[in-house]
């Protein structure tokens, strides 16, 4: 069994991986990311970083040599 203490350090760990990154955006977009968000049950963060993946896989499939890099 896992006890508290553990998972908080992790928790805190992954936190300090984190880097902080301010983005503008239109605010309709923002408000639709805000509605999923609660629709989905998950922070606008974690939807940020699944769309960030999902763009750096679609470049890197597009252009395989850059994607190396």
């Amino acid at each position: 069994m896992v006890g508290y203490r553990s998972v908080a350090m992790a928790k805190q760990k992954q936190e300090l991986e984190r880097k902080l990154f301010g983005v503008r955006m239109e605010r309709a977009l923002m408000v639709q990311l805000q509605h999923l968000a609660t629709d989905e049950d998950k922070y606008v963060n974690e939807l940020l970083e699944e769309a960030a993946r999902d763009l750096l896989k679609k470049y890197r499939e597009k252009n395989p040599k850059k994607g190396a890099e």
